[in-house]
């Protein structure tokens, strides 16, 4: 969250009137990024037309807490007991990190890409869930006050439609340790996304589980107040991009939105009132509207259906609104996938193995 999406998150958080903990692998950058939002503050603060925004809230803040690197688990471990020893609640979970490098193996035998964007953040989830349940969020639904425990983001992407079980590519013989693929995104399909060696896909895979963890979340703990949103940022020019080449540099910098406008899916699904059933959030506008004016919210006036990959990569961009995602087809509506993904998480991130 220091740069990229996750700081313009972070930072659009703050301007709202939260106190929002950055996560950062390096102290120096994670205090240097909550200074540059502090300062943002300070200038809306001093300046009278800031206040005039419709979205400024006086009283937000930025802090660094304690390092966290989502490919160690001990990592992950260690930042949740200093958080949990400081604060007895948190009202938004925003898992943002994610990088796009594939290949390399983590200290805890995981591939590092897989564990990076999605177990890093299964396990950071399932250990802040008790401040989580704790924490108050009232939403302006229609002409009602709803209240709900701690709400939680999980970062997609487009790429998620491009992970179908039945394209799994093994590159070692490693693969001799799993059974063959049944082009089912089941136990062993997820096994393979998180062991090394197993996958040439483990990017959008990793994109997919997000989506379907949100759906295990809701389904576990929704009756408890806590709701979780997948939000897809958008063809971002970020620094997800750094070991491209200058020249593609320049042409995505020219082509794709601006990372404070890959923000807006991430803080819609924070503290917007999202429609009850609604899942998967999308930047872009796309030609199969599903619904419109939707009552449940003013905030959500678009829904789509689900899409032609290509348009949710690029396309007139629109802030945020809802489609539908492209889920597994294991004939429970993705709900069988979804807790394959959870019990080999469980098993991955156990600290007996």
């Amino acid at each position: 969250s220091n740069t990229g999406v996750g700081f313009e998150t972070a930072s659009g958080l703050a301007e709202r009137g939260y106190h929002v903990i950055l996560a950062c692998r390096s102290r120096d950058k994670g205090e240097a990024a909550a200074g540059r939002i502090n300062s943002r503050l300070e200038s809306f603060t001093d300046d009278d037309a800031h206040h005039a925004s419709q979205h400024f809230v006086p009283g937000g803040k930025a802090s660094f807490l304690h390092p966290l690197n989502l490919a160690s688990l001990p990592s992950v471990r260690s930042f949740c007991k200093v958080f949990s020893t400081k604060y007895n609640s948190l009202n938004l979970l925003v898992n943002n990190a994610g990088i796009n490098s594939q290949g390399d193996v983590t200290e805890d035998g995981l591939e590092i890409c897989f564990q990076s964007n999605f177990v890093g953040h299964f396990l950071l989830t399932k250990l802040l869930l008790d401040p989580l349940l704790r924490a108050k969020n009232k939403y302006q639904t229609g002409s009602n006050n709803e209240l709900e425990s701690g709400r939680i983001v999980n970062l997609s992407s487009v790429t998620h439609h491009f992970a179908p079980a039945n394209e799994r590519t093994f590159s070692t013989d490693l693969s001799k340790k799993l059974p063959l693929n049944n082009g089912i995104h089941d136990q062993h399909f997820w096994l393979g996304s998180a062991l090394p060696g197993l996958s040439s896909g483990t990017y959008r895979e990793s994109k997919l589980a997000s989506i379907l963890f949100s759906m295990e979340l809701n389904k576990r703990y929704g009756d408890r107040g806590i709701r979780s949103i997948a939000a897809n940022p958008g063809s971002v020019s970020s620094d997800i991009w750094r070991n491209e080449s200058a020249f593609m540099r320049k042409v995505y910098k020219m082509v794709y939105l601006t990372p404070k406008q890959g923000s807006s899916t991430s803080l819609a699904g924070a503290i917007g009132s999202i429609p009850k059933d609604a899942l998967y959030l999308q930047p872009y506008w796309q030609p199969n509207l599903k619904r419109q004016e939707l009552q449940e919210s003013q905030s959500f006036c678009q829904w789509y259906g689900l899409p032609f990959p290509m348009t949710e990569m690029l396309g007139p961009y629109v802030g945020h609104a809802i489609i539908e995602p492209r889920l597994p087809s294991d004939g429970c509506g993705g709900y069988k996938s979804s807790e394959d993904l959870w019990n080999v998480c469980e098993q991955i991130t156990s600290p007996e193995n």
